[in-house]
């Protein structure tokens, strides 16, 4: 069992991530038999179109009978004894395959693009590329564990793309916003987030695994401002979300409260309101979790916290410790090559695929 221990900047137990929103008041809010919320209002059509789509979801999950949790015993995390056998995450590059994927990009480049249009034979910057990439290194990631689970630390974790965290940032204050039923529930979560919950999305080696009763660490990466990327380790067990920066100075603390608060919230009401029985529900709290970012981790250069935030994920999954000696600074570079010959010999037809996940997020308030 690896331990990570961490020199933390700030842990909002107290102030941060601990806003009360409106009506909070927990599970347990008796109905009022004189109060004039006696009779619901007939929902819109925008509201039923958003409830069809949530009940539909949640049936689907609930139908399925899990293959993960037919002990409750189970549930326990036990860690692999094995780390990644034949998985050496520090595996110099094959300098044939480099040259390959170079010349594949080349002839890529006369068929389908502009000659004018220099392609790097690295993960790139600018956004809309590195959106792909960070997307494609974590389909390399989860087409690993789903072939090898054995390889990482636990059994019991998944992989989420960046439109996780946007689409949940996005739509966090309809979430605030949106009016609490008598029972304490009642808010209008992001579209898709049953289908994370229910392991059917990301579409890519779909898991089907159910977060709680099947899944405890979820790893995804978070863009800020379209500049900046960061990595988050939410612990269901623990409560805890463990953000991984590279570069600290990139985000105050201040933002980084702004930047977690919808995950704080969001997530135990996810867990709350997609309980399968009142057993189960009982054992989550709609009580915010916490969170940290940790200082100590190495740190990156200006234009790699996109490879770094990939490679904390994929360290931490593995039950590998981050040393200084494996990220070193000028290492960004070789870190990009290894990722892209990685990305070329295991998922060949990456440029090809279209994430249509997103449809389904954003059509969930649409007909």
């Amino acid at each position: 069992h690896v331990c990570f221990v961490y020199s933390s900047e700030s842990v909002n137990g107290t102030n941060a991530g601990r806003k009360s929103l409106p009506e909070d008041k927990g599970l347990d809010v008796p109905a009022d038999a004189s109060s004039s919320k006696d009779k619901a209002p007939e929902p819109s059509l925008e509201d039923a179109r958003y409830l069809e789509k949530r009940d539909a979801a949640l049936a689907l999950c609930r139908a399925r009978q899990s293959p993960y949790t037919e002990n409750i015993t189970a549930k326990v995390i036990i860690p692999n004894k094995n780390l990644y056998p034949g998985y050496n995450p520090f595996a110099p590059i094959d300098k044939k395959k480099l040259k390959e994927l170079a010349d594949w990009l080349k002839t890529f480049i006369i068929e389908h693009l502009s000659i004018k249009n220099h392609v790097h034979v690295e993960l790139g910057d600018d956004l809309p590329k590195c959106l792909l990439h960070i997307d494609v290194w974590i389909n390399v990631l989860r087409k690993r564990y789903d072939a090898n689970p054995q390889h990482f630390r636990s059994e019991r974790m998944c992989f989420l793309d960046h439109l996780f965290a946007q689409q949940w940032r996005f739509n966090y204050k309809d979430f605030k916003d949106s009016e609490l039923d008598q029972n304490g529930l009642g808010r209008r979560l992001p579209g898709g987030a049953w289908n994370y919950y229910a392991g059917t999305i990301p579409s890519f080696c779909q898991s089907n695994k159910v977060w709680g009763m099947d899944i405890d660490d979820v790893y995804a990466p978070v863009n800020y401002n379209d500049t900046h990327w960061i990595a988050m380790w939410i612990s269901i067990p623990k409560r805890h979300i463990v953000v991984w920066d590279s570069i600290c100075s990139s985000i105050s603390l201040e933002e980084l409260d702004v930047i977690m608060e919808p995950f704080l919230y969001m997530v135990p009401y996810l867990l709350v309101e997609c309980a399968s029985s009142d057993e189960q529900r009982a054992q989550y709290s709609l009580e915010p979790f916490t969170y940290e970012r940790p200082t100590n981790i190495p740190p990156a250069r200006a234009g790699d916290c996109g490879v770094y935030s990939l490679k904390y994920i994929e360290y931490h999954a593995l039950g590998i410790e981050f040393s200084k000696k494996d990220f070193p600074k000028p290492n960004g570079k070789t870190m990009r090559d290894k990722m892209a010959v990685d990305i070329f010999q295991e998922l060949p037809d990456a440029h090809e695929f279209e994430n249509k996940d997103n449809d389904a997020n954003l059509g969930a308030y649409k007909g």
